[in-house]
C-alpha cells in the first residue's frame, strides 16, 4: 500500500498540547480519507492538512495505515455506543419498544452516512488487508453478541416468539447492516425514513410478541 505496516497502537500523550496535536492529525486524516480515499492520501498530506510538520506526524503515528486502524477502532466504538444507547436490557420492557428499535436503526444509518467515505475505504481494504478484516469481523461479532444477549433476555422474559435466538441475532444484524451499507455507498434511492420504518416493523414483529 506504499507505506510500512504498523500494528502497535501509540500511547495517548500525557500533555494537553500533545493530545491536541495528535487529535488534529486524526481529524485531518478523517477529512482526507473521506474526501480522497486511502491510496490517494499520504502521511505528508495529513500533516499538511493538520498544520503540523511531517516529523510531528511520525511522533504520534508510524504511518497512515496505523492511523486508519486507530480511526476505524474509534468510529466502531462510537457507532456501537450510539446504536445500543436505546437498546439496553431495561428497554426491553418499554411500552413503545418498536420506537426504540427504530431509533437504533436510524442511529446506525445516520452514523455510517456521516463517515460514508471512511466506510467505503474500509470496505475496499477488507479484501486487501488481513488486520482490517480481523478488526471488522470482531466489530460484527461484538454487535451480534449484544443482540443475542438482548434477544435471549427478552425470550426468557416471555416477550418473544419461540425463535432461534442465535439465528435471530444474526439475521437482525445482517439486514440492518446490509441496508445501511446501501445508503453509505449511495446505491439506494429508496426513501430512507420509509426504509427505517419498514425495518423497525419487520424486526419488531419478527422477534417480539404483541403486548397484552
Amino acid at each position: 500500500m506504499g507505506e510500512s505496516i504498523a500494528l502497535g497502537v501509540p500511547a495517548n500523550p500525557k500533555q494537553a498540547r500533545s493530545r491536541k496535536t495528535k487529535e488534529k492529525i486524526v481529524q485531518a486524516a478523517i477529512k482526507l480519507f473521506q474526501k480522497r480515499g486511502y491510496e490517494k492520501t499520504t502521511s505528508n498530506d495529513i500533516a499538511s492538512e493538520a498544520g503540523v510538520s511531517v516529523g510531528s506526524f511520525y511522533v504520534y503515528f508510524t504511518d497512515k495505515r496505523q492511523l486508519l486502524l486507530i480511526i476505524f477502532d474509534r468510529l466502531a466504538d462510537e457507532l456501537y455506543k450510539n446504536v445500543f444507547a436505546t437498546l439496553q436490557p431495561e428497554h426491553l420492557f418499554d411500552s413503545d419498544l418498536r420506537r426504540l428499535i427504530r431509533q437504533a436503526i436510524a442511529n446506525t444509518i445516520t452514523d455510517k452516512q456521516k463517515y460514508s467515505g471512511l466506510h467505503r475505504v474500509v470496505s475496499e481494504l477488507l479484501i486487501k488487508d488481513g488486520d482490517f478484516a480481523a478488526r471488522h469481523k470482531a466489530v460484527m461479532s461484538r454487535s451480534i453478541a449484544k443482540l443475542r444477549e438482548l434477544i435471549s433476555l427478552a425470550h426468557k422474559a416471555g416477550l418473544t416468539w419461540e425463535i432461534d435466538v442465535e439465528a435471530a441475532a444474526f439475521v437482525v444484524h445482517r439486514v440492518v447492516f446490509d441496508v445501511s451499507q446501501d445508503y453509505v455507498t449511495g446505491c439506494c434511492e429508496f426513501d430512507k425514513e420509509r426504509a427505517i420504518d419498514g425495518l423497525a416493523d419487520m424486526i419488531h414483529r419478527y422477534v417480539f410478541k404483541p403486548r397484552a
